[in-house]
């Protein structure tokens, strides 16, 4: 590393970056950029397991063999309903 002399300054001192950039005038030429690590990579790996297990058994024994009754009428409606969520933050 080669090692810079300047003779007009009336106090010899060791100079910073920010002053040696004074020094030379204020003129940028050569910027200074510190080093930031950049990390663009926001992306989450999620790996979950959804398992939904229904099971339904339905009898309707109304009116099965009943000799006296006529016109029975049932109405069966069965509903299943079941949901998984992720939530990744």
């Amino acid at each position: 590393m080669s090692a810079l002399m300047i003779k007009d300054l009336s106090v010899t001192e060791e100079l910073d970056s920010k002053s040696m950039k004074a020094v030379r005038g204020g003129y940028l030429a050569y910027p200074y950029f510190p080093s930031i690590k950049l990390d663009f990579d926001g992306s989450k790996h999620v790996d979950a397991q959804q398992l939904i297990s229904q099971q339904m058994n339905i009898s309707n024994v109304s009116g099965n063999n009943n000799a006296f009754a006529e016109g029975l009428n049932t109405t069966i409606k069965p509903t299943m309903t079941a949901n998984n969520n992720v939530t990744v933050h």
